[in-house]
């Protein structure tokens, strides 16, 4: 016995609502990290603030996330692509809500550097930032499109930032070894580069993510994809998806 028409419908609309407020909590996450950015480059205490704030929505719809995946799974028992697709979602918003808490992080360190002398230095966590920005804002356009290619390109990019975060935190590192009257600033512009370049691997977490929804396929911790998918569903090993 088919499916009744209402009955697919209703399922439909439910994964577009659940899709829907990933997207949204996907755009909170960018704002914050970019308040909290912002904040300290532009010695703004209201923007960093602002972030911590908002932190409380990005919680809350993690929660209302996972519960739309639960109902889903529950009602609707959907399985293959679908049901990926509402674990995918799942599994992104919880790194979207840790990459929030990293913008808190590093707020609630920039104000206390901006409790003190400006130093010039800090203008180079801009680049830091926008590395990982980058990576963050091609995971979810990757999501919203269901793009491969583009979430493969956000784990490829990882390596420069990598690249990017040892750089600059080596240069504040070694600014900790001479400079006394700025050194719990240096020490925390250390730690922001951390959370920097945590919030890349979260977003590389994404990327991951997305390959495992459009193929089944899990490429974390060195994990390979396959070269094509056969038409029947099967990988090039022949190996059913899930």
């Amino acid at each position: 016995m088919q499916p009744s028409e209402h009955i697919l419908t209703t399922f439909d609309q439910a994964l577009h609502e659940l899709r829907e407020t990933t997207l949204t909590m996907a755009v909170g996450a960018q704002r914050n990290l970019q308040n909290t950015i912002n904040g300290l480059l532009q010695r703004d205490k209201q923007l960093c603030n602002q972030a911590i704030a908002d932190d409380e929505d990005e919680d809350q719809l993690e929660i209302l996330i996972d519960n739309l995946g639960m109902q889903i799974i529950v009602r609707f028992q959907p399985v293959a692509t679908d049901l990926r697709m509402v674990i995918g979602a799942m599994k992104t918003s919880t790194n979207l809500e840790r990459i929030s808490d990293q913008a808190v992080s590093i707020a609630k360190r920039s104000r206390k550097i901006l409790k003190n002398e400006e130093i010039p230095e800090v203008g180079r966590i801009e680049g830091l930032y926008q590395v990982a920005a980058a990576l963050l804002a091609d995971a979810i356009t990757a999501y919203a499109d269901s793009n491969t290619e583009l979430a493969l390109s956000v784990i490829e990019q990882q390596k420069e930032l990598k690249k990017t975060h040892k750089k600059t935190s080596r240069f504040f590192s070694r600014k900790l070894e001479t400079e006394t009257a700025h050194y719990r600033d240096y020490l925390d512009l250390v730690l922001i580069c951390r959370w920097l370049d945590r919030v890349g691997g979260l977003a590389t977490n994404i990327a991951e993510d997305i390959v495992f929804e459009i193929t089944s396929t899990d490429i974390r911790h060195g994990g390979e994809l396959p070269r094509e998918l056969t038409e029947d569903g099967s990988n090039s090993n022949g190996t059913p998806q899930i």
